[in-house]
């Protein structure tokens, strides 16, 4: 899980399970807030790591520490202790994933970048994905934000959604718990705000009601209930619906410019780029 030795994050250690979580948090955001033009990946990311990090602070990691993914999946019959550790596992690989791979891409020149991508065998999504945004930042300076560059823009970042949700995600929501996933499922929710102001009957989410109502197609094929854990069920919701809300409250900068500059201050930590 450990980052690439070209990338300077500065983080704490596993064993601060919270404090991690915040300076991870911190990141996202101020990685947004140095190109909020491009990097819409980041910004969705810093409330979705804000959002786990309020699920982590329900258990208490003083008393049991952490585990690896190793040894929590050799038990048979996982604990609820074994999910958190789950959650918390999948918070630090997407971070050391796709976080990494924004830092190089901003500290690095393209080519030397693509290479170091194609050398660590990363997915052919993910190589394409920066070429586009690398294409769409060149077209930045020629043309300005026309609607071409934007769309290539929300079709780079939309993959590097994809990348994250099937490949880094799923595989560890697979290793669950049955009551675990259930759980989630129940109470799965997302919302643009995190100092909990009122918000806009636009801005929040909740994955069961949305997919009764507007995924029932999806669920009627094999007569499913919905699985915030099924990668299916999932993507339907992140793509119809909080991607969408994320681009109309994005779009209007006054609508989260706070939020962003409160989770961008949750550890007072600066990126090196």
């Amino acid at each position: 899980m450990n980052l690439p030795r070209h990338y300077q994050f500065n983080l704490p250690p596993e064993e601060s399970v919270i404090k991690r979580n915040r300076t991870i948090t911190t990141y996202y955001a101020q990685l947004y807030q140095r190109a909020p033009h491009l990097y819409k990946w980041a910004g969705m990311a810093a409330f979705a790591s804000f959002h786990i990090g309020e699920k982590l602070q329900l258990w208490d990691w003083q008393h049991t520490g952490i585990k690896t993914l190793s040894a929590t999946c050799k038990k048979q019959n996982l604990t609820i202790e074994d999910d958190f550790q789950i959650i918390r596992i999948i918070n630090n690989q997407i971070f050391a994933e796709i976080g990494g791979d924004h830092l190089g891409f901003r500290q690095m020149e393209f080519p030397q970048f693509k290479k170091q991508l194609v050398d660590r065998n990363r997915h052919p999504i993910i190589i394409a994905a920066f070429e586009k945004l690398h294409e769409a930042s060149l077209q930045l300076e020629l043309k300005g934000y026309t609607p071409t560059v934007q769309e290539l823009i929300w079709e780079a970042n939309t993959d590097i959604l994809w990348h994250e949700q099937s490949e880094v995600v799923q595989p560890l929501f697979n290793k669950l718990s049955d009551l675990f996933s259930g759980a989630m499922t129940l109470f799965a929710s997302f919302d643009y705000k995190i100092n909990h102001h009122p918000t806009t009957w636009k801005a929040p989410s909740r994955f069961v009601l949305f997919m009764l109502f507007q995924g029932f197609h999806i669920l009627k094929q094999e007569w499913q209930l919905p699985k915030v854990t099924k990668l299916q069920h999932r993507w339907h919701w992140i793509l119809n619906d909080l991607l969408k809300k994320w681009k109309v409250v994005e779009a209007n900068n006054m609508l989260i410019e706070a939020e962003i500059d409160l989770l961008s201050k949750l550890e007072e930590r600066n990126l090196i780029l």
